[in-house]
C-alpha cells in the first residue's frame, strides 16, 4: 500500500513508524471518527461486515493473526478481503504477468495467486532478518512457504524459477519504508534462487509419485503413509504438503502408517549409530556419577590453565562381554584398555565439537597411555587408557601429564574456527551460523549455513582475513560470566555447546566474541598460519570447510607442493610456473587427436557401411541389411552412426544390425526401417523378437529400436533370426 494509493489518511499513519499507538488512535479519530471506530471493531473486536454493512462477530483466533495492517486498508479500500488491498493486488498483477493467467475469484487459481503473493512477502522479510530456508526452527517455516508458493506456481503454469521475481517484486513495493530491503535485494533473491532450483530438482518427480498413488485410489481413501514418509524423506515433501495436495483429491493421508515408516527408519538409522549399545553404558555413568556426587568427588577440570596435575582416582571401569563394568582396581592382566574418572584433572573431554585429550598417568607401581578422553555426562570426565604396566587402584593418588603438543595444536584448530566463523559472517552475510564442528590436532571440520557454493574469491578473503588476525596476534580472552552479561557483550553461541547460567566467552580481540566450553590459544598469533582444504556441500543449505592450521597447514602445504613436482615431472615441466602452459599444450593436442580419431572413424565407418549394404539381401524394392559391426566403444551410438548412413544411400533398407561390445562384455542389437520402406515390418518388433537370444531387454518405436543383452555368444543366431523374422513379414 502506498503514499499515492486509495487509502488516503492510513498511508500517513502506517509510514509514521515514530509515533506511538497514542499518536495512531489520534490521527484516525482526526481524520475520521466513524471509519476509525469501524476499524476498531474489524480489527480488534474481530467484527467481519456483510455487503449489506451489517457487523457479525468471528471467533477469536487463538493467537495474534498479525493481519491489522491488511484489515485496515480493507476498510479505508473497500474491499471484501485483505487479498483485494492495493499492497496485495499488485504482486498479484505481477503474477500475472509471469503466467499469462487472470486473476479470477470464479477460479479454483485464484489460490494459487494468494499463496505466492502472501508467501513472497513472508519470504522477502523473514530472508531480511536472517532467517535461511533450514529442517528446524524459523528456517523449517521459511523452506515450507517458499516450497508450497514454488507448488501454486506450478499449478499456474510456471515451469520455470519464478519466484525470486515476485520477491524482488516485493522489495521494489516495500523498499522505501524499509530500506533494508533493498540494501539486502541481492543476498535475498540469491537464497530464494537457490531454494528454488533445488526444490525443483525433486519436485517434479516428488509429485509424479504423488499423482501416481493417487491415481489408483477413489475419493474418501487413505494414501499410503509409506508412500507419504518417501515423499517427505526422498524428495523433502513435508507431510503438511502431501495432506495440502491429496485433500484437493478428496483423500487423506494413513498417518498411523507414516509415523509406523517413520518410526522404522529412526530405529534403523540407531542400528547403524556408531553409539549402538550406549543405553547401557549410560546407566553406568549415571551410576558413577551419583556415586561421586554423593561422595562430593565430582570431577574438577583445571586444564584451562594446567597440563601437569597430581589427582586421585574416583572410579574405575572395564569392558567385560561389550559392556562397562564399575571396579575397583585394575592391572595389565586385566586387558589392555581400561576407564578411568579423576579429580582434580588436566584432560579436556570431547565436547563442543574439539576432541578429547591425550597424554600419560602414573603412579610408582602403574603407567598408562591416556588414548581418548569423553564426557559422557556433562560433569563426568572418563579417560580411556592403555596400560602399559602396574595396577592402578580407586582412590589411589596418580600423576596426569597432557600431551602438550596435541593440546596446543587442537587450540590453535580450535580459535581457528572461531575466526573462520567471524570471518565467513564479514564476508558472506550475517546469516551465516555454525552447523556443526569437528576440532582435532590435524585439521577443523566447519559446517556452516549457507545456499550456495564459496567462489575462490570468497575463499582467499575468509583466508587472507583470518591470516590477517593471526598475524597481529591479538590477544585471546577467556572470562566467565553470566549468560545476560555475555548477551550484552555480544557474544554468539557455539553450535552444539550446552551453558549453564555461568558461561565461558570467548574473545579473540574485539572483533569475534563467541561462547565455548573448549581450550584455546593464549594469542591469535599461536596458530601460525590458517589454509583452506576444501569447501563443498553437504546438505541442502549446509556447507563444510576443511582447514589446517599451524603444522597441520605447513603439512597440507607441502603435500600440495610434492603433489605439483609429480605434475611438473609428469608434463615434462621446467618449473611449477610452466606446469599450467604444459597442460593448455596437452588438451590442445588431444583435441587435434580427436579430430583424427573422428576423421578415421568416419572412413571406418564408410567402408563398412558399404560392405553391410553389398552384403544385404534384395527382396522386392527392400534391401534387408543384417550384420554384425566392428566392436567399438561407442556401441549404439556408433551402430546408429551407421545405420543412418545405410538409409541416406538406401532409403527402402530395413536394417537389423548386432554388436559384441568387448570392453563391456555385452552385446548391442539395433532394428531402423528407412523412410520409404511402406511395409508393415516395425523396428520394435524386430528387436521384441531377437532380443532374448542375447539374454536383453530394449524396446523403441516402428522406425527405430535397440536393445543391450549380456549374452554375446547368442549375437549370432539374433542375426540370423532376424532375416528369418523380416522375410517373414515381408511374405
Amino acid at each position: 500500500m502506498g503514499d499515492t494509493g486509495p487509502c488516503g489518511p492510513c498511508s500517513e499513519i502506517f509510514y509514521d513508524r515514530q509515533g506511538g499507538a497514542e499518536k495512531v488512535t489520534a490521527k484516525m479519530v482526526e481524520a475520521d471518527g466513524d471509519r476509525f471506530m469501524e476499524f476498531w471493531n474489524l480489527v480488534f473486536m474481530q467484527y467481519n461486515r456483510s455487503e449489506d454493512g451489517s457487523m457479525t462477530p468471528l471467533p477469536r483466533p487463538s493467537v495474534d493473526t498479525g493481519a491489522g495492517l491488511e484489515r485496515l486498508g480493507s476498510i479505508l479500500q473497500n474491499t471484501t478481503s485483505n487479498y483485494e488491498t492495493d499492497c496485495f493486488q499488485d504482486i498479484i498483477q505481477k503474477t500475472e504477468d509471469l503466467c499469462g493467467i487472470k486473476y479470477d475469484l470464479t477460479k479454483n487459481t485464484h489460490v494459487s495467486f494468494r499463496v505466492i503473493a502472501d508467501h513472497s512477502r513472508a519470504a522477502a522479510f523473514l530472508i531480511a532478518d536472517g532467517v535461511m530456508p533450514s529442517n528446524e526452527g524459523r528456517g523449517y517455516v521459511l523452506r515450507r512457504i517458499m516450497r508450497r508458493a514454488i507448488r501454486h506456481g506450478k499449478k499456474l503454469g510456471l515451469e520455470k524459477p519464478f519466484f525470486d521475481k515476485t520477491v524482488g517484486f516485493v522489495i521494489d513495493q516495500m523498499k522505501d519504508a524499509y530500506p533494508d530491503l533493498e540494501e539486502k535485494r541481492t543476498f535475498i533473491l540469491k537464497v530464494v534462487q537457490a531454494e528454488e532450483e533445488q526444490f525443483r530438482k525433486t519436485l517434479a518427480k516428488g509429485l509424479q509419485l504423488l499423482e501416481d498413488e493417487v491415481k489408483k485410489l477413489k475419493k474418501g481413501s487413505l494414501f499410503p503413509g509409506e508412500a507419504a514418509f518417501k515423499l517427505y524423506d526422498t524428495y523433502g515433501f513435508p507431510l503438511d504438503l502431501t495432506q495440502v495436495i491429496t485433500q484437493e483429491h478428496g483423500i487423506e493421508v494413513d498417518l498411523r502408517e507414516f509415523e509406523k515408516s517413520m518410526s522404522a527408519q529412526k530405529e534403523e538409522s540407531r542400528k547403524h549409530w556408531k553409539g549402538s549399545g550406549d543405553a547401557a553404558v549410560s546407566q553406568v555413568f549415571h551410576e558413577v556419577l551419583e556415586n561421586l556426587k554423593s561422595k562430593n568427588q565430582i570431577p574438577t577440570f583445571v586444564g584451562y590453565t594446567e597440563t601437569e596435575v597430581p589427582g586421585v582416582c574416583v572410579a574405575l571401569l572395564k569392558s567385560e562381554d561389550n559392556k562397562l563394568k564399575k571396579v575397583s582396581e585394575i592391572s595389565s592382566k586385566d586387558g589392555t584398555s581400561i576407564f578411568a574418572v579423576f579429580t582434580p584433572t588436566p584432560f579436556y573431554g570431547e565436547s563442543g565439537g574439539q576432541t578429547g585429550d591425550q597424554g600419560t598417568v602414573t603412579t610408582q607401581a602403574f603407567e598408562g597411555l591416556v588414548i581418548d578422553v569423553q564426557k559422557p555426562l556433562s560433569e563426568l570426565i572418563v579417560c580411556e587408557i592403555k596400560v602399559k604396566k602396574g595396577t592402578l587402584k580407586v582412590g589411589e593418588s596418580v600423576h596426569q601429564k597432557t600431551n602438550l603438543k596435541i593440546r596446543k595444536l587442537t587450540e590453535a584448530n580450535h580459535t581457528a574456527t572461531h575466526l573462520l566463523h567471524w570471518a565467513l559472517r564479514e564476508t558472506l552475510g550475517k546469516h551465516v551460523k555454525q552447523a556443526g564442528s569437528l576440532v582435532e590436532p590435524g585439521f577443523l571440520r566447519f559446517d556452516f549455513s549457507h545456499f550456495e557454493a564459496m567462489t575462490p574469491e570468497q575463499l582467499i578473503k575468509v583466508e587472507d582475513l583470518i591470516n590477517q588476525k593471526i598475524w597481529e596476534d591479538f590477544t585471546v580472552s577467556q572470562e566467565e560470566m553470566s549468560k545476560d552479561q555475555a548477551t550484552e557483550k555480544g557474544a554468539i553461541a557455539f553450535f552444539g555447546e550446552k551453558y549453564g547460567e555461568s558461561v565461558r566467552v570467548i574473545s579473540v580481540g574485539d572483533f569475534s566474541v563467541e561462547l565455548c566450553g573448549g581450550t584455546h590459544v593464549k594469542r591469535s598469533g599461536d596458530i601460525h598460519l590458517f589454509k583452506i582444504g576444501s569447501e563443498s556441500g553437504i546438505a541442502a543449505g549446509v556447507r563444510r570447510i576443511i582447514a589446517y592450521t599451524s603444522e597441520g597447514a605447513f603439512q597440507y602445504l607441502r603435500h600440495q607442493e610434492s603433489t605439483l613436482q609429480l605434475l611438473k615431472k609428469s608434463v615434462k615441466a621446467t618449473s611449477i610456473d610452466e606446469i599450467g602452459q604444459k597442460i593448455e599444450k596437452l588438451f590442445e593436442n588431444e583435441k587435434e587427436l580427436k579430430k583424427q580419431i573422428e576423421k578415421f572413424q568416419s572412413q571406418s565407418a564408410g567402408h563398412e557401411v558399404e560392405s553391410l549394404i553389398n552384403n544385404g539381401n534384395q527382396l522386392g524394392e527392400h534391401l534387408i541389411v543384417v550384420g554384425e559391426c566392428t566392436s567399438d566403444p561407442s556401441g549404439i551410438k556408433r551402430m546408429r552412426e551407421i545405420s543412418d548412413r545405410i538409409k541416406q544411400k538406401k532409403p527402402q533398407s530395413i536394417i537389423v544390425l548386432g554388436m559384441n561390445q568387448k570392453e563391456s562384455q555385452k552385446a548391442f542389437l539395433l532394428a531402423s526401417v528407412g523412410p520409404k520402406s511402406n511395409v508393415g515390418v516395425k523396428a520394435n518388433a524386430i528387436i521384441k523378437e531377437i532380443a532374448p537370444f542375447v539374454d536383453g531387454k530394449g524396446g523403441g518405436k516402428p522406425a527405430l529400436a535397440q536393445a543391450g543383452g549380456t549374452k554375446p555368444t547368442g549375437l549370432s543366431e539374433a542375426l540370423q533370426q532376424a532375416s528369418a523374422f523380416i522375410q517373414n513379414q515381408l511374405g
